[in-house]
């Protein structure tokens, strides 16, 4: 199969909402034509906007929405927006890109959870419910370690979430949000974009513990191309990317690790673009990983959460 990759986190869309830019091709990170080259079979598309009044975020979030919807219109030779599970199933044969709508940070929402009913019927199939700072729903990592967790608007956010079937990614979750979130969704989640912890001390890295209890979720994490989260005080390598995936995989198993570059969401990364994900297969399979651990990592544990959220 050609298009076998899934990546958890791309910020693309918001970038050309301001840009006026096309997805087909641009100057970002991401665009359809090397995503296609590069064998990208389904990409989470990430709405954002920075955190301030939820009037303002919501109308930020809705033109995104409207964004997304007009490039998938405008292409529909390459993209197939994804509802449900039985929208991947003939990606591959009709060589497109899924794209699955998510929401990172619920600001949005205020305390209204129409607004979520709403944002799901536009196509929403995933969402955080922070950035790094703390909302109504929850707190993020941006705020005091020991601080607060899920609020009782949150707690209710998440049983809608369950309730409607839309994935739920603890990226940005504070470590108390994280924790309590894990006892309050009943399916898998995602930590989309994040790596590990005692690698690189990033806030937003997971822990051992956090590590996991995820894998005790039947959860993924996305391992993410941001060199900050990579190696503290220097610019990485790919061997240096490689560490935390093999350290991952040591921990607590090959079937929790997936890709979430985070593309377009900080102005360098360790890759140029999505046209290095050529790079992937070879990379993984000299660090050890065989054929089938490398199939997991790239396509299927991401699609064994989606199958049973969506």
């Amino acid at each position: 199969m050609n298009n076998n990759i899934i990546d958890l986190h791309c910020d693309t869309i918001s970038v050309i909402t301001k840009s006026g830019e096309s997805l087909f091709s641009n100057n970002c990170h991401f665009d359809i034509q090397r995503a296609k080259k590069a064998g990208i079979g389904l990409q989470f598309f990430a709405l954002f906007s920075m955190p301030g009044g939820m009037n303002d975020s919501l109308r930020q979030i809705l033109k995104q929405i409207y964004k997304f919807h007009a490039q998938i219109s405008q292409y529909p030779d390459d993209l197939q927006l994804i509802l449900s599970y039985e929208d991947i199933k003939g990606l591959s044969k009709e060589n497109k890109i899924g794209c699955l709508l998510h929401l990172e940070g619920g600001d949005a929402l205020g305390n209204d959870m129409e607004i979520l009913y709403l944002l799901h019927e536009l196509g929403l199939r995933s969402l955080a419910l922070t950035w790094n700072n703390r909302n109504l729903l929850a707190d993020g990592v941006g705020e005091d370690p020991d601080g607060g967790g899920i609020s009782k608007k949150g707690r209710e956010c998440i049983k809608v979430l369950d309730e409607l079937g839309i994935i739920l990614d603890l990226a940005h979750a504070s470590t108390r949000s994280f924790y309590e979130a894990l006892e309050l969704y009943t399916k898998p989640v995602l930590v989309s974009h994040a790596n590990a912890r005692a690698i690189c001390g990033h806030c937003r890295n997971l822990d051992d513990s956090q590590l996991r209890l995820l894998a005790n979720n039947g959860g993924v994490i996305g391992i993410n191309l941001v060199p900050d989260f990579i190696k503290e005080d220097a610019f990485p390598t790919f061997d240096d990317l490689l560490d935390h995936v093999v350290y991952i995989a040591e921990l607590i198993g090959v079937e929790y690790l997936a890709l979430g570059s985070d593309f377009d969401g900080d102005d360098i990364l360790l890759m140029s673009g999505v046209e290095e994900y050529t790079k992937w297969r070879e990379l993984l399979s000299k660090r050890g990983f065989n054929d089938h651990e490398i199939d997991l990592i790239l396509r299927e544990n991401a699609l064994r959460v989606i199958k049973a959220v969506l």
